[in-house]
């Protein structure tokens, strides 16, 4: 059985990711918190669930946070941490933040984010795969198009189904969590504008959630159309071809050099 600083090694060297794999953990008591743990508590401030993913994964540090600590309600409420009191407050804000085009807008789509939402833990912990010291519920990785569509060609290969997932715009910090967790499957996200101002995510990139027991598949999935060479990261780039060049090119070439 490969430990996490193996399985963290070969998506790294299939990959080449610019970021640290995560491990994900939903806890229920701050006692379950692995040593040398940081928290937001640390620095004396509240943070948003995007600050601590991009602390972990771009300083490698193992970080945990409770909803006391949480500086965006989103997230809080998605996991069940918090509950909002009227949903006509949830709508207003939809209308006036300008998330929704119109009330009604607004409404529906506060209805879809006060659905049921039981709660899940009572805290969160990220850490880098490599520094693994607890065992993670789902495993979250970072890259571009290109490293996201190899990862999901990875799943694909041992599972031989399309990857169904949800796009808001937003919560990505939360959402795609839940559905890994509780479909037991993977999950593409597209970062949301506030993962992206203040969780400072880069424009290309992309993330990628997996339930942490289907991490050996994936890998053996990404690994075996490497071996074949049939998909690898970096793409490779096809040369074998003659280039066409405009036709004063060809000219000068036919016309003006000899051989010596």
């Amino acid at each position: 059985m490969p430990t996490w600083e193996e399985r963290s090694t070969s998506l790294d060297r299939l990959l080449k990711l610019e970021t640290m794999p995560l491990g994900i953990r939903l806890i229920e008591d701050e006692r379950e918190c692995p040593p040398k743990v940081k928290r937001p508590n640390d620095f004396k401030k509240k943070m948003a669930l995007c600050q601590l993913i991009t602390m972990a994964r771009r300083l490698g540090w193992t970080i945990a946070a409770f909803p006391e600590e949480m500086a965006c309600f989103f997230p809080v409420v998605a996991l069940g941490w918090r509950q909002v009191d009227r949903k006509e407050d949830m709508t207003n804000f939809f209308a006036e933040a300008k998330y929704c085009a119109n009330r009604v807008v607004a409404q529906r789509r506060t209805e879809d984010f006060l659905k049921s939402r039981p709660k899940i833990g009572t805290g969160i912990i990220y850490s880098p795969l490599s520094k693994m010291s607890i065992e993670p519920e789902v495993v979250l990785i970072y890259g571009n198009p290109a490293q996201v569509m190899r990862l999901i060609r990875g799943y694909v290969n041992f599972t031989g189904l399309p990857i169904q997932s949800n796009f808001l715009g937003g919560l990505s910090c939360a959402e795609s969590l839940i559905t890994c967790r509780q479909s037991h499957q993977a999950q593409v996200a597209v970062p949301g504008n506030g993962e992206r101002i203040f969780g400072m995510t880069h424009d290309h990139e992309m993330s990628f959630y997996v339930p942490a027991d289907q991490i050996d598949d994936l890998i053996t999935g990404l690994r075996s159309e490497h071996d074949i060479g049939i998909s690898r990261y970096p793409i490779p780039v096809y040369q074998l071809f003659t280039p066409q060049f405009p036709k004063i090119y060809v000219d000068f070439l036919e016309k003006s050099l000899v051989e010596e």
